[in-house]
């Protein structure tokens, strides 16, 4: 009788738990993830980037279409151009992306390239200076590196106001 008392416990704790740990596990709120609810919301963080690349994709493509509809203005654009793909490059090297999947962004915008040099120009300065205001506004709600990266592109799409308006004006 003595070695099956051990066994008694051990059957009857075997029994206790197939019935009991469903019903803890249920009690107990401890939801892990649903897999059939999909991925989980983009942080705020990672809206802010992806609007701040889809912006930068817009700027370069800008300059793009400009110079290549007004090749006198290369030399002057392609450095600015240049700067635009690296802050393109540092943006975008901050979204991790899924192996297998890219992150979506938005594809810029056809709109028709100004009628004359100077007004291609005057429409760069413009975009430059909504890019401006549009990183200083992600400011507010950024990570500290996030913020620092966002704030060194808005001070150079600063400089490139200003070599614009040497352009339009000198």
């Amino acid at each position: 009788m003595a070695c099956l008392e051990p066994m008694l416990r051990r059957r009857q704790l075997l029994a206790a738990s197939t019935t009991t740990l469903p019903l803890f596990l249920a009690l107990s709120a401890c939801a892990g993830p649903d897999p059939l609810a999909g991925p989980p919301p983009l942080s705020a963080d990672v809206r802010a980037l992806l609007a701040a690349v889809a912006a930068e994709q817009q700027l370069v493509f800008l300059y793009k279409r400009t110079m290549a509809a007004y090749s006198a203005l290369t030399p002057a654009l392609g450095t600015l151009l240049a700067e635009h793909q690296a802050h393109l490059a540092q943006l975008r090297a901050r979204i991790i992306e899924p192996p297998g999947k890219t992150v979506p962004v938005a594809a810029p915008a056809r709109r028709p390239i100004a009628g004359t040099p100077a007004a291609a120009l005057a429409r760069l300065r413009t975009a430059e200076q909504a890019a401006i205001a549009a990183q200083l506004r992600r400011l507010a709600g950024a990570s500290p590196s996030l913020a620092q990266l966002y704030a060194s592109i808005a001070a150079s799409e600063a400089t490139h106001v200003t070599e614009l308006d040497s352009r339009l004006h000198g």
